[in-house]
């Protein structure tokens, strides 16, 4: 017998109930789908804390690369900084005019003061091998042992970090005893 149209646009009902209730084992799925869920979460936990330690270990890199750059920078105007401080001596020793060099310290040393650079105190201090670096001693027994007797070139800092180590003396005690 041949179908009419109409039988062949709906479906019977017991075609339309199948796809909607989906094979049994579908719904056995569902029961054991809270384990992949969970290790999909753990999983993403473990990759956002992943992320956060790599930001934040990026952010350290280009912040100690940002200082080594600027300390760099010091050093090379120190330098320079440390000629014109000779010069200046020279020149009073010489008995010569020196205003013009007393001028650009005075610029260089206010620049420095405003980038948070800072001369290392060291005369009379305790040597700091992390602060100083000791070029010579001097046997003194009216002193602490490996105290600063003498600066030889100053040393600078600036926020905790040492930008150029001082080169300095310091003394020992030596056979007083």
């Amino acid at each position: 017998m041949a179908k009419t149209s109409a039988e062949h646009a709906a479906p019977e009902p017991a075609e339309r109930a199948a796809p909607e209730a989906g094979p049994p084992e579908i719904r056995r799925d569902e029961v054991d789908s809270e384990k992949p869920v969970l290790d999909y979460a753990e999983k993403y936990k473990r990759a956002l804390a992943d992320y956060a330690n790599l930001e934040r270990r990026t952010a350290l890199d280009v912040r100690n690369k940002i200082d080594a750059a600027i300390d760099g920078m010091a050093r090379d105007f120190l330098e320079v900084y440390d000629e014109f401080a000779l010069a200046r001596e020279a020149y009073r020793k010489a008995g010569l005019e020196t205003s013009g060099l007393d001028s650009v310290l005075r610029n260089a040393e206010a620049m420095l003061k405003r980038r948070d650079i800072e001369a290392i105190k060291s005369v009379g201090r305790a040597f700091d091998p992390s602060l100083h670096e000791a070029l010579s001693s001097k046997t003194d027994p009216d002193l602490d042992e490996q105290t600063v007797t003498k600066e030889l070139r100053k040393g600078y800092m600036t926020r905790g970090r040492v930008i150029r180590p001082a080169l300095v003396e310091i003394s020992t005690k030596g056979g007083a005893n």
